[in-house]
C-alpha cells in the first residue's frame, strides 16, 4: 500500500461515479477500486453528491440502466463516502459559462489539490486542451507524478 502523503489526490466526474456505480467491470469501476485498494485518495463535495444521487434518479438513467436502483445507489454512495475525503468547504474559484454545471469539479479539483481530474467530459477535456494540460488514457497508481494536475480521459 502506497502511504497516504504520496497517494494521488483525485476527483472523479459524476459520469466516471455513474459508470463505475453501474458496472463493476468497466474501466470507471477499475479506476475506482484504486480508491478500496488505498492506491489514491478520492475527494468529493456535497455539490458532487448531490449532483451524482440526482443523475441517477433521472428516468433516462434508470432506464438505460435498469440494474441501478435506490438500494444500490445508497450502497455506492455509501461505499464512497466510507473511503473518500469530503471537502466541507470548496470555493468557487473557476466559471466555466460554456458548462457551468462542471465548475464543482473544477471548484473541489482546487480546493483538494487534485493530482488528478477524471473525467470523460468534452467541457472539461477542452480545458485541459485549451491549457495544454496532460491528456493520458490511463491511470497508474504505482507511477509517481511529475506535474500537479494531469486530466484523463477514457478508457481508464
Amino acid at each position: 500500500m502506497i502511504k497516504a502523503a504520496n497517494r494521488p489526490r483525485v476527483v472523479f466526474d459524476c459520469n466516471v461515479l455513474l459508470q463505475a456505480a453501474a458496472s463493476d467491470n468497466g474501466p470507471s469501476a477499475k479506476a475506482l477500486r484504486l480508491l478500496e485498494e488505498g492506491r489514491i485518495d478520492v475527494y468529493l463535495s456535497r455539490a458532487v453528491l448531490k449532483e451524482l444521487r440526482n443523475v441517477m434518479q433521472y428516468p433516462s438513467v434508470r432506464a438505460k440502466l435498469p440494474s441501478l436502483n435506490d438500494k444500490l445507489i445508497e450502497q455506492f454512495i455509501n461505499r464512497l463516502l466510507f473511503r473518500g475525503v469530503l471537502v466541507h468547504k470548496v470555493p468557487h474559484v473557476f466559471d466555466l459559462p460554456r458548462a457551468k454545471q462542471d465548475e464543482p469539479y473544477i471548484d473541489l479539483a482546487s480546493a483538494a489539490k487534485a493530482d488528478y481530474l477524471v473525467s470523460r467530459d468534452n467541457d472539461l477535456l477542452f480545458l485541459a486542451t485549451d491549457h495544454s494540460l496532460t491528456q493520458s488514457s490511463s491511470v497508474d497508481a504505482s507511477t509517481p507524478f511529475t506535474s500537479s494536475t494531469q486530466w484523463h480521459s477514457s478508457p481508464l
